[in-house]
C-alpha cells in the first residue's frame, strides 16, 4: 500500500527527528518488533540511515505471534516471552552499554508492549537499562485504533520514570487525511517546552506536515527526605485584602439543591408526575407556610423524550427533567427555610416506592456578589476567622 508506506517513512523521520531532544548523535535504539518482522526489520534499516542514531536493537517475540489468551498455556507463553525479552536486553546491554531510544514499531501490538513493560518493572532498575537524563520513548498512533499507545507510554512513564523531570508528550502531525499520524513521547527532560519548538521544526522540514503540540504532561515532584522549608509560611504571610473585599460583597438570598437519580425500572411521564406531586406535599420552607398561593405545576413534553416538569411560587421554584428512560434531575431553589434535612424529605417523597436511587447530590448558596457561603452562615458585620488580627 502506496499510502502506508509513505506515512512510514514520516514516522521513521520523526521518530529519528525527535532523538534530537536527548544529547548525542550515536544513540543506541531499542525497536520493540511484532509479528511481522521483515517490517520491523525495513523500519530499523530506515532509522539506522539517521545521524543521531548509532545503533537499532531489534527486539521481539516470536512465540506471541497468533497468541490466544484463552489458550491453556498462554500464561506460559507470556513468560517466555518475557524471559526472552530480558535476556536479549541484557545481552545487549552487556556487549554495547546502555539504551537512549525505545520505538514502539507499527508492527507492534498491545501483548509484546504489555510483557516488555512487565519486564522493566519486574526485572529492572531502569538505570540499568537505560542512560540516565538521556532517555526517549517513542511511539506513533494512526487511528483511534492504536489508543493502547498512549495508554502504555502513559503506563510506562508512570511506572518506570515516575518522578519530574519525565514528561508524556502527544504531537499532531498532519496533512491530508491520508498523512495525519499523532506522535507519542516519554522522556526525562527538564527544558521540555523551548526543545520542542525547535524540534517540531525539524519534524515539519522532513515530513513536509504541521505539527501541533497537544499536550505536556510532567512527572511527578522528587520527594526530598527530611525536607525544611528555608521560610515556612503562615496565613498571616499572606495579603487578605482581596478575598476579605470578596467575602464582604457577597449577598446570599438562598439555596440551590439539585439532585440526580436513576432506575432500572421503567418510568412514564404521569408516574414523575405524580411523583412530583406526592414530594410538594413534604415542603415546609417558610415562604410556602406562610402563603396561600396555589402552586400549579406546568408540564411541557413536546421537546423530545420525557418531560419538563416545572413548579413555581412567589419565593421558590422545583424543576424535574425526565429524559424519557431511567434518569431524573430535580433542581430545587428557595429563598427562606430550605436545607438539607428539608431537601432529604423532599428526596425521599419524590422516590416513593419505586426503584429511583439518588446518584449525585449538590447545594449551592445563590445570590449575588460571587456569593461562596451559606445565607444561615454569613453575617456581614463579623468577620471571618482566617481575617482577623490583620
Amino acid at each position: 500500500d502506496v499510502a502506508y508506506k509513505a506515512k512510514q517513512v514520516s514516522i521513521n523521520n520523526a521518530f529519528a527527528d525527535m532523538t534530537q531532544l536527548i544529547e548525542g548523535n550515536e544513540l543506541k535504539a531499542l525497536l520493540l518488533c511484532g509479528d511481522d518482522m521483515a517490517t520491523c526489520e525495513s523500519n530499523s534499516n530506515a532509522l539506522k540511515g539517521k545521524d543521531s542514531i548509532g545503533q537499532v536493537v531489534n527486539v521481539g517475540c516470536p512465540m506471541v505471534k497468533d497468541f490466544n489468551r484463552f489458550s491453556e498455556n498462554a500464561e506460559e507463553i507470556l513468560d517466555s516471552c518475557m524471559n526472552h525479552l530480558a535476556e536479549t536486553i541484557e545481552m545487549s546491554v552487556e556487549k554495547d552499554g546502555l539504551f537512549n531510544v525505545i520505538i514502539v514499531d507499527s508492527t507492534a501490538n498491545k501483548i509484546i508492549t504489555s510483557v516488555f513493560a512487565r519486564t522493566f518493572k519486574d526485572f529492572y532498575d531502569k538505570y540499568d537499562v537505560l542512560e540516565k537524563g538521556k532517555i526517549i520513548i517513542l511511539s506513533a498512533m494512526t487511528d483511534r485504533s492504536d489508543e493502547w499507545h498512549e495508554n502504555f507510554l502513559k503506563s510506562f512513564k508512570e511506572k518506570v520514570l515516575l518522578s519530574d523531570p519525565a514528561v508524556y508528550v502527544e504531537v499532531a502531525l498532519y496533512g491530508t487525511a491520508d498523512d495525519d499520524f499523532k506522535l507519542l513521547l516519554v522522556s526525562e527532560h527538564d527544558d521540555i517546552v523551548n526543545e520542542l519548538k525547535v524540534v517540531t521544526k525539524f519534524v515539519e522540514r522532513t515530513t513536509g506536515l504541521e505539527s501541533e503540540v497537544r499536550l505536556i504532561n510532567g512527572g511527578l515532584w522528587k520527594k526530598q527526605e527530611n525536607f525544611r522549608a528555608s521560610h515556612p509560611y503562615s496565613p498571616d504571610d499572606y495579603d487578605k485584602t482581596s478575598p476579605l473585599e470578596q467575602w464582604k460583597s457577597q449577598h446570599p438570598l438562598g439555596l440551590q439543591i439539585i439532585t440526580q437519580m436513576e432506575t432500572e425500572d421503567p418510568l412514564s411521564k404521569e408516574l414523575v408526575r405524580y411523583l412530583l406531586d406526592n414530594a410538594m406535599t413534604s415542603l415546609s420552607v417558610s415562604s410556602l407556610d406562610s402563603s396561600d398561593e396555589e402552586i400549579q405545576i406546568q408540564e411541557y413534553d413536546d421537546l423530545g423524550d420525557g418531560c419538563v416538569l416545572m413548579a413555581t411560587w412567589s419565593e421558590g421554584s422545583v424543576f424535574v427533567l425526565w429524559d424519557g428512560r431511567g434518569h431524573v434531575d430535580i433542581n430545587l431553589f428557595a429563598y427562606e427555610g430550605l436545607d438539607e434535612e428539608e431537601s432529604e424529605a423532599f428526596n425521599l417523597w419524590f422516590r416513593g416506592n419505586t426503584s429511583l436511587r439518588v446518584v449525585l447530590y449538590d447545594e449551592h448558596p445563590r445570590g449575588f456578589g460571587r456569593v461562596v457561603s451559606y445565607k444561615h452562615d454569613f453575617d456581614p458585620d463579623v468577620e471571618p476567622h482566617w481575617a482577623q488580627g490583620k
